[in-house]
């Protein structure tokens, strides 16, 4: 995984996929995380991972964002880096159509909350 010598521009980045960065606090020096508001005002979360392979606790960590804060969607971004078929079974099982995996941020108008429910396991009747 390539080095972040500074911190990547989260700013341009927000801008660039269509958001307003309203906050963002590095919580470790691989992790951040990105308040973003949308064109309708929507707040979606951002957990920035810069490491290269991102696992079930980084779901975790943003499904308990998500629930504590309750923001429109809620994205965990690997940068430089790929999703453990862990992380990728766990957000399935958690069930929250907010929750998303990216490795680039999704434009602003096509996030989670936009969308149909995809990937999303639904319970089976019996």
């Amino acid at each position: 995984m390539p080095k972040h010598p500074q911190t990547p521009d989260f700013n341009q980045m927000a801008r660039n996929a269509g958001y307003r960065a309203v906050g963002i606090e590095q919580l470790r020096s691989n992790r951040w995380l990105l308040t973003l508001s949308d064109n309708d005002g929507r707040i979606v979360l951002v957990l920035v991972q810069a490491r290269s392979l991102i696992g079930a606790a980084d779901v975790q960590d943003l499904s308990e964002l998500v629930r504590l804060r309750n923001p429109a969607a809620g994205i965990l971004l690997a940068l430089d880096g790929v999703f453990s078929a862990a992380a990728q079974r766990t957000c399935a099982e958690l069930r929250d159509r907010r929750l998303q995996l990216c490795t680039s941020l999704p434009p602003a108008a096509t996030s989670v909350a936009d969308e149909p429910a995809r990937g999303v396991l639904k319970p089976q009747r019996s």
